[in-house]
């Protein structure tokens, strides 16, 4: 791996074992990160300048920042009443609560549509099992909840690029991802193209998918999915811990384990490591776990 870039900053995250290797004009960066702090607890904390202060901001378990900033939209450790909430800062940092789910469902998973303008957040029932999702408005600061049929207890929602429907991801029989309208009916189903994975699956254009590929594939690769027509772009073959989602059109951001460290690293669709952006070197059992946003 190449020598330090003079326009390299080191960040070291506070109450974590975690630097970050950040330049000027990378394309997206970490905006927030959270920490177990307990089998219990998670604490959340916000990125408070560009220089790379981060602030813990106490009670919630996510934090996670609009794309196009100016808002913050958080997961607070408790809701008071019946219902469960989100929690909106304002460039300001006022905050307004908005109701999601009545308990015992709650509500995690924050995802933000591409324009800044909604949230989806998924809808859990005991033992985290995923029931539907909880659409907000952020100009209304209206939640809608959808109940979804059939939906994958594993599944997790997020936006589609043009930000009209919900994917998730679902595994019986076969792996694939749905594609829901706002209401929680089905739109359309990709079959047999393996498990979602990322933030946000879809590339910054918008035109592939990304997913952990089907067993018949090789589940060891991550696949690239052409989303207009369904059909596989490429296969990057690489022994992966997990990933973050994209870099670039051409560069996806993952986890893995090397040189006996984790690394947060730059991949591109060969599977070559181009650039190392974390070491991760938190105790096992007490992840932490970023949050990156494009950085315009």
């Amino acid at each position: 791996m190449s020598a330090q870039q003079p326009d390299e900053v080191d960040i070291k995250l506070p109450d974590a074992d975690v630097t970050l290797h950040e330049r000027v004009h990378d394309p997206v960066k970490v905006t927030a990160f959270s920490r177990a702090v307990s089998d219990s607890r998670i604490n959340a904390y916000l990125r408070v300048s560009d220089k790379g202060r981060f602030a813990e901001k106490k009670d919630y378990t996510e934090l996670v920042p609009a794309p196009k900033g100016g808002r913050v939209a958080g997961v607070p450790q408790s809701s008071p009443g019946e219902f469960d909430s989100v929690v909106i800062f304002d460039a300001k940092g006022k905050a307004t609560r908005i109701r999601t789910v009545r308990k015992p469902l709650q509500t995690r998973g924050i995802q933000w549509s591409r324009d800044g303008r909604k949230l989806v957040l998924t809808v859990e029932k005991e033992h985290f099992t995923t029931v539907g999702f909880a659409t907000v408005n952020i100009a209304t600061g209206a939640a809608k909840v959808a109940t979804v049929r059939g939906v994958d207890g594993l599944a997790t929602f997020q936006w589609t690029p043009d930000g009209k429907h919900l994917a998730a991801g679902y595994a019986d029989p076969y792996q694939g991802v749905r594609l829901y309208r706002t209401d929680g009916r089905m739109h359309r189903t990709l079959r047999k193209v393996g498990w979602i994975i990322g933030d946000d699956s879809f590339s910054p254009s918008g035109k592939q998918l990304l997913t952990v590929c089907p067993a018949t594939y090789n589940e060891s690769s991550y696949c690239l999915w052409n989303v207009k027509s369904g059909k596989l772009a490429t296969r990057v073959k690489i022994k992966f811990n997990s990933t973050y989602g994209w870099w670039d059109d051409r560069h996806l951001v993952s986890k893995v384990d090397r040189d006996g460290a984790r690394q947060i690293v730059v991949i591109d669709l060969k599977g070559k490591i181009t650039r190392v952006l974390a070491h991760d070197r938190t105790r096992l059992g007490r992840g932490v776990a970023l949050v990156y946003t494009p950085s315009n």
